[in-house]
């Protein structure tokens, strides 16, 4: 059912739907959260750890690059010594 009232006659509109009474209530403003320090726990969290993740593959590159450098020292020693020990063959043919 539509229902449409005169804005001029306030007393007939009432009469159709019934007396409607407005009051002010004086509500409180919604509270801020507290500040928190240093930008929020959260965002601190994921950069620490994205740090420490960072710096721990970065370790582990220079433990792979220094056991590469020890490996390839140990490659060259090796190959000195089969030369040596070729030349001293060759030198002292046995009987």
């Amino acid at each position: 059912m539509l229902a449409f009232a005169d804005a001029a006659q306030p007393a007939a509109a009432a009469a159709m739907f019934g007396q409607i009474r407005l009051t002010a209530i004086e509500t409180p403003p919604p509270q801020a959260p507290p500040n928190v320090v240093g930008g929020g726990l959260a965002a601190d969290d994921n950069d620490d750890q994205a740090q420490l993740q960072q710096q721990l593959a970065e370790q582990q590159l220079q433990q792979s690059e220094q056991q590469a450098e020890q490996q390839n020292e140990a490659a060259q020693q090796q190959a000195q010594q089969a030369e040596q020990q070729g030349q001293w063959v060759e030198q002292n043919p046995g009987p």
